[in-house]
C-alpha cells in the first residue's frame, strides 16, 4: 500500500513550512527525498514515522512497522554491537531466532570479531555498519533513513552504499530515504521527490486559488 499524504501543513510558530502539501509515495521502491538545506525534509520523514504529530492534514497508509535509522548512529552505550542488534528484535522473536537472526546479521555486514565492542570502542564506519544493520534487522514494511551515507570518506561512503544494497535486494521493503548525491540516487534507482519544490509548487496553488480567476488571468 501506498504512503498518501493529503493537505499536509506544518508551522513552527510564525513559519509555514508545508502548506496543503499533497504527495504519494509509492510502495516496494527506494524513494529519495532531495532538496535544500531547511526545505523540510527531516521533518517529513518524523511525521510520516509518527515522531512528530503536530500538523494537520492526513497521512495514510503507513505500516504498523517502522525502522527509523537516524542521522546520528543512536546505537544504545551500554550495550555491545551484538546487544545494539538483538534489543530491535526482543519483542517480536524468541531468543532462539534472536540469536540465529542476529548471528547472520554479523556475518552479513562485516562485523565478525567486533561484535563484544561497544560503541565508543568502534570506529564512525563500523558504527554506521551496526546502525545500518539494526534498520534492516526489525522486520518493518517501511524503513526511513535520514542521509545514511553523509559524512564518510569516499572509500568508506561506497562500502556503505554496497552493504545497503546487499541488505536491501530481495526484501521488498518500501524505503524512504533522505539523499542529495544524484550518482548515488541514479545508482540505487530511487524515486526522486524534491521536497522544496513539492512545497513551492503547493504554496503557488494557494496563492492562485486566493487570487481568483480574475486576477490570475489578468496575471497570465
Amino acid at each position: 500500500m501506498s504512503i498518501r499524504i493529503t493537505n499536509l501543513t506544518k508551522r513552527f510558530g510564525d513559519h509555514v513550512l508545508f502548506e496543503n502539501l499533497n504527495l504519494e509515495l509509492p510502495a516496494g521502491q527506494i524513494v529519495a527525498l532531495t532538496g535544500r538545506s531547511g526545505c523540510g525534509k527531516t521533518t517529513l520523514l518524523r511525521m510520516i514515522a509518527g515522531l512528530d504529530k503536530d500538523y494537520t492534514g492526513t497521512i495514510a497508509g503507513i505500516p504498523d512497522r517502522i525502522s527509523f535509522m537516524f542521522q546520528e548512529d543512536r546505537l544504545l552505550p551500554w550495550y555491545d554491537a551484538r546487544r545494539n542488534l538483538e534489543y530491535v528484535l526482543k519483542d517480536v522473536m524468541d531468543k532462539a531466532a534472536i540469536a540465529a537472526a542476529v548471528e547472520s546479521m554479523i556475518e552479513a555486514v562485516g562485523l565478525k570479531g567486533h561484535e563484544h565492542k561497544k560503541p565508543d570502542e568502534l570506529s564512525g564506519g563500523m558504527q554506521r555498519r551496526v546502525a545500518m544493520a539494526r534498520a534492516f534487522l526489525y522486520p518493518a514494511d517501511l524503513l526511513i533513513m535520514d542521509e545514511p551515507f553523509k559524512g564518510f570518506d569516499v572509500a568508506l561512503t561506497e562500502e556503505l552504499i554496497a552493504l545497503f544494497e546487499r541488505l536491501y535486494v530481495g526484501s521488498g521493503r518500501t524505503v524512504l530515504l533522505v539523499l542529495h548525491q544524484p550518482d548515488i540516487i541514479e545508482r540505487l534507482g530511487c524515486a526522486v521527490v524534491d521536497v522544496a519544490a513539492l512545497a513551492a509548487s503547493a504554496r503557488m496553488q494557494r496563492d492562485q486559488h486566493q487570487l481568483g480567476p480574475v486576477e490570475n488571468a489578468q496575471r497570465e
